[in-house]
């Protein structure tokens, strides 16, 4: 199975249902969990990587990370607050 929310699942494990429902409901959010999902892989590769470009990669993928991070939170806490 393709879970596109497990990387958000594991980083703000205490809102596991809230991220399922907005998942189901909300493409935004979906979209997000796509791309965070794509930036934390990407971002463990590249700090595996031996290639000459792997420390500028980690560090752009650090703070898109960081930047998704904080859009999740974001969206997450809209949702706290109905």
């Amino acid at each position: 199975m393709n879970d596109k929310a497990y990387h958000v699942r594991e980083q703000f494990s205490d809102q596991k249902h809230i991220i399922d429902l907005l998942m189901a409901e909300d493409p935004e959010f979906f979209g997000l969990c796509e791309d965070y999902d794509a930036c934390v892989n990407a971002l463990r590769h590249w700090t595996s990587s031996q290639e000459p470009e792997a420390e500028t990669r980690v560090n752009e993928y650090r703070v898109l990370v960081q930047e998704l991070q904080e859009e999740i939170t974001q969206a997450l806490t809209r949702l706290n607050r109905k």
